[in-house]
């Protein structure tokens, strides 16, 4: 999972407040209203070898949603597994190798029209393994999720940074086979954040 954060100094602090100021207002212009198509992709993927392909699309009907198809991979980064206390010192290994994701994003605020919250679920496919040992096994997941984010287009079109937390509730539609004794668990809820990236385009 990502964490942000920031240190800002006396002498820049202006300049901070006038770059706030600036993300809002051209955040503002960018109508909604509008039939779009959006291709993007979410970085934290790429960060740990994995990959992602975001498909979005919104129309004049329905201007306050969104709606997003996505297909994705990672590998599960050993300390995230290592650090649920059922899993901790019995080298996890997860590869999530494919994952199928469809939600939807509400615009709630005319004011604000960057600030969103969603809703939606995906199917993933998974393999585990454990450190220094051959054996492997794959399970699959249904996983209904809910976030909140901000889509900010920097030039007020066309290019979009869109940060954003989301939770999801992990329920096995399989279950793991055992590997050198031990079982793999997975915690009741999976929180994540990262920044999706990405352009639209006007229909």
């Amino acid at each position: 999972m990502i964490r942000w954060g920031w240190l800002v100094g006396d002498m820049i602090k202006p300049t901070f407040f006038l770059a706030l100021f600036a993300l809002v207002l051209s955040d503002s212009v960018s109508a909604r209203a509008a039939n779009n198509i959006s291709i993007g992709t979410d970085s934290i993927t790429w960060a740990v070898e994995g990959y992602s392909l975001i498909a979005s699309y919104e129309n004049d009907r329905q201007p306050k949603l969104r709606y997003h198809a996505e297909v994705f991979g990672i590998r599960v980064p050993d300390a995230y597994l290592d650090g649920y206390e059922p899993n901790t010192g019995e080298g996890w290994q997860r590869s999530i190798d494919w994952a199928a994701m469809l939600t939807v994003d509400h615009h709630p605020f005319r004011g604000l029209p960057g600030l969103h919250w969603g809703a939606g679920f995906n199917v993933q496919q998974s393999t585990l393994n454990r450190a220094g040992m051959s054996p492997t096994t794959t399970f699959e997941t249904f996983e209904p999720i809910v976030r909140i984010g901000y889509q900010w287009f920097p030039f007020g079109e066309g290019l979009f940074v869109s940060p954003y937390a989301a939770v999801g509730i992990p329920l096995h539609l399989s279950e793991p086979d055992p590997i050198g004794g031990e079982t793999f668990e997975e915690g009741w809820l999976l929180p994540v954040a990262s920044i999706q990236l990405g352009w639209r385009f006007p229909l």
